[in-house]
């Protein structure tokens, strides 16, 4: 019996193409990966240790073809437009997230760590892509930044020390979760990185594409150190509060650019209906700060009318 082709499936930013398929009455996703062998080798690694990941079923090396397991349509971005068992679901991504932090981390094939020299490239894409394409900010005013950025970067490794060696997702959104038999099943796992608990948190609660409320976050929070508690893992609730909330700007800022580099340069529109979440994730964070040229020129950012004609 022949695979059938049902549909085509978007899968956010990422290059790969995927469609849903099935044989009999079972169905399956079929993935084209440019970069299989890495896609594999992270699969594999994260299955063997338990976590939420979907199975595969065969591998065409040669077509860079995978078939994987269909998890079907509830992600958590989805879901969160019903509103309904919305804490249940996000608990049961965090249950998951801590798992891929703690048990993942362990023999994980990745030498690659989110270090000084990373924080600056997501500074660079967020200068570069929303501040000047998106915002047409002049770039003279984007170098008065410098000091700011340079400040947080410090700040931000400091803060984040003590829970820096996990493993990272490094896009942990509700696009990349989704809801199957009440447990969180995970995608786009295959940027993952060394880095800190923080990162993926902030990329969960503060995320453009659903809005949190402060009240559920802490609530979420709480789920949050109750699961570390039980990893074993030790930390002091103001100072990881602290590391988070300067996360949190890093990461608001490397969507931002994000979603102006795919919707200008890569023809996907539908990124820009998530800039004004996004910017005001990143206006609320900065406000408790004391970057204060940052401050100034994220509460003056203005998508440029030529932006907005290109549609």
């Amino acid at each position: 019996m022949e695979y059938k082709i049902i549909e085509k499936i978007g899968i956010g930013g990422s290059d790969r193409i995927c469609y849903r398929c099935k044989k009999g009455n079972k169905s399956y996703i079929l993935v084209w990966d440019n970069d299989l062998k890495h896609h594999l080798k992270m699969q594999k690694h994260l299955f063997s240790k338990g976590i939420s990941v979907p199975e595969i079923h065969w591998v065409e090396e040669e077509s860079s073809l995978i078939l994987m397991e269909d998890l079907g349509n509830d992600s958590l971005y989805k879901l969160s437009r019903k509103r309904r068992s919305l804490i249940s679901h996000y608990r049961a991504a965090i249950k998951a997230l801590v798992k891929l932090q703690v048990d993942g981390y362990d023999d994980a094939p990745i030498k690659d760590h989110y270090d000084k020299e990373h924080i600056k490239w997501e500074q660079q894409y967020f200068k570069e892509h929303f501040l000047g394409q998106c915002c047409n900010i002049p770039r003279k005013n984007i170098k008065k930044l410098d000091e700011d950025f340079e400040k947080l970067t410090e700040e931000l490794l400091k803060a984040v020390q003590p829970w820096s060696n996990f493993l990272m997702h490094r896009d942990y959104q509700s696009q990349n979760i989704f809801i199957k038999d009440r447990k969180a099943k995970i995608i786009d796992y295959q940027a993952a990185r060394i880095g800190p608990l923080t990162y993926d948190l902030a990329a969960l609660l503060r995320d453009s594409y659903v809005n949190i409320a402060p009240k559920m976050e802490k609530k979420l929070f709480e789920y949050y150190f109750e699961c570390l508690k039980k990893k074993h893992i030790k930390f002091k609730k103001r100072r990881f509060l602290y590391a988070y909330a300067l996360t949190a700007l890093q990461r608001n800022m490397q969507a931002l650019g994000a979603f102006a580099n795919l919707w200008l340069n890569k023809d996907k529109v539908r990124f820009k209906e998530y800039i004004p979440r996004g910017l005001e994730l990143l206006r609320a964070g900065l406000e408790k700060t004391d970057y204060q040229e940052l401050y100034d020129c994220v509460m003056s950012a203005q998508v440029t009318e030529a932006c907005l004609s290109k549609d």
